[in-house]
């Protein structure tokens, strides 16, 4: 699975910020051979790491990353303009493949999960030799805190890798407790951090007496706030400005390939088979709506070449929705948006906690919705754009989390959904997510055909003109 992502001019290169440029020269630069970036949210951990591979002319990239993040790197890398082979070592034929290639140390970027890069490390309890009879140019090591447990697999298969760079991100590296600082940074700098957790306990941990500690005592903080991480050799820390009170994020996803399929045909012959039924897009200026209903889940088709989804359809963005919620947004409340009141109904049938806001929700339920959902009691809304973009007011004290499914056409209800979070009153930093398909209309990507009718609608409409049916009306 090494598919290139394609990326459009809807995605232009981003240009690091100062702040930026100032921490990607520091790891670039870094002599120790190892660097960690702990900064917040928001602030561009993923594109400093990829510039300091497109910059260092590295050829030989491991990404140890959880698969959530698969897609994100890769549009990263590609939008940046780097152009070695992103590939995905996993279980199947192509991951084996790719496997392979790693083996050859041939140039590339290889992917590999969190769970499966443990997973090959270890032989029922004993270590494999995979990950350390070869050495790449640079290993890039996302959500580090996963090794903060000294005595768990995840550090020790971490342990075996070598590199001459390695680099470490996440803005809680030290996970629940400051002992997890440990080994964190060890596997950074083997060298330079103690050999002996308890000596390096004893000079730079807070501890207090535990009856239930082997030791007699645990690690409740650190000894001089600040002290360790200041004393690292490459220690990156980028916070979110105060004033920037709203952080904008994408996570992508890829159709299923079912969706795959029925996105392709309708692109390219505007008629799809689902099971028995056709689905036959009659007018070319209509085929962008059903595009958008192929990207959000498999959807079925009636007898009357209706359109639904069934609650349990097979669905990349709910997946990744659950995602966000779960790991993302630290279990908060959230406003969901999409452009599709049908895929809003399944959506709430398979999110516990959750209520419905679109044109079958009367006022009166909306408004019970609405207090439900300040109140605490539901803890997620999920909305139509167009529902919800205008007159509601009172949702930014229920959540400052927002996360978009699908966004619709009209630039200004997306603008005007997003204020109902992000407006006066709100006293914390909204962090916003849009879940978008690769490939899709999500992303730009149209194809010629969708492209001409869509210009063609906006002449008819600024002819103040309709053709239905090819009549003038």
């Amino acid at each position: 699975m090494s598919a290139r992502v394609t990326i459009t001019n809807q995605f232009e290169r981003m240009i690091p910020t100062q702040e930026q440029e100032d921490a990607i020269s520091r790891m670039l630069f870094e002599s120790s051979g190892g660097a960690l970036n702990a900064s917040d949210m928001g602030t561009g951990k993923t594109l400093k790491a990829v510039e300091v591979v497109d910059r260092g002319g590295f050829q030989v990239v491991l990404l140890v990353a959880p698969l959530g993040t698969r897609l994100g790197w890769q549009v990263t890398f590609e939008r940046q303009g780097v152009e070695l082979p992103f590939v995905w070592i996993n279980s199947t034929k192509a991951g084996k493949a790719h496997e392979e290639s790693w083996n050859r140390q041939l140039p590339g970027i290889y992917f590999v999960g969190t769970e499966y890069f443990v997973r090959k490390g270890w032989i029922r309890r004993k270590r494999t030799k995979i990950w350390d009879k070869k050495e790449p140019d640079i290993v890039l090591f996302d959500e580090a805190h996963r090794s903060q447990n000294r005595d768990s697999k995840t550090y020790k298969t971490i342990e075996q890798v070598k590199s001459p760079m390695k680099i470490s991100m996440s803005g809680t590296p030290t996970g629940n407790s400051f002992s997890g600082a440990f080994a964190v940074t060890k596997w950074l700098w083997p060298d330079l951090i103690e050999n002996s957790y308890y000596n390096w306990r004893n000079k730079w941990c807070l501890m207090e007496y535990d009856h239930f500690d082997p030791s007699g005592q645990k690690v409740v903080g650190e000894r001089e706030p600040g002290a360790f991480f200041n004393s690292l050799p490459c220690y990156i820390r980028l916070e979110s400005e105060l004033d920037a009170d709203l952080l904008e994020e994408q996570v992508f996803v890829e159709l299923s390939a079912t969706q795959r399929r029925a996105y392709s045909e309708l692109e390219k012959k505007m008629v799809t088979w689902v099971g028995n039924n056709p689905l036959v897009i009659e007018f070319p200026v209509t085929l962008r709506g059903r595009l958008r209903q192929a990207s959000l889940g498999m959807f079925s088709v009636n007898e009357e070449g209706k359109v639904f989804f069934e609650n349990d359809c097979v669905s990349p963005k709910i997946d990744a929705l659950k995602n966000v919620l779960e790991n993302r947004i630290d279990g908060e409340s959230a406003l969901i948006l999409t452009d599709s009141k049908k895929f809003a109904n399944v959506v709430c049938a398979r999110l516990e906690g959750s209520l419905p806001w679109h044109g079958d929700v009367s006022q009166d339920q909306r408004e019970v919705h609405k207090q439900a959902f300040v109140s605490g009691e539901a803890k997620y809304l999920v909305a139509v754009t167009s529902a919800i973009a205008e007159g509601v007011d009172g949702l930014q004290h229920a959540t400052r989390n927002i996360v978009w499914v699908s966004r619709g056409d009209n630039r200004i209800i997306n603008e005007q959904a997003l204020k109902r979070i992000h407006r006066r009153g709100q006293k914390q930093q909204v962090r916003s997510f849009e879940i978008v398909a690769v490939d899709t209309y999500d992303s730009g990507v149209l194809s010629d055909q969708v492209a001409k009718a869509v210009e063609m609608n906006r002449i008819l409409k600024a002819n103040g003109k309709s053709i239905v049916g090819g009549k003038k009306r």
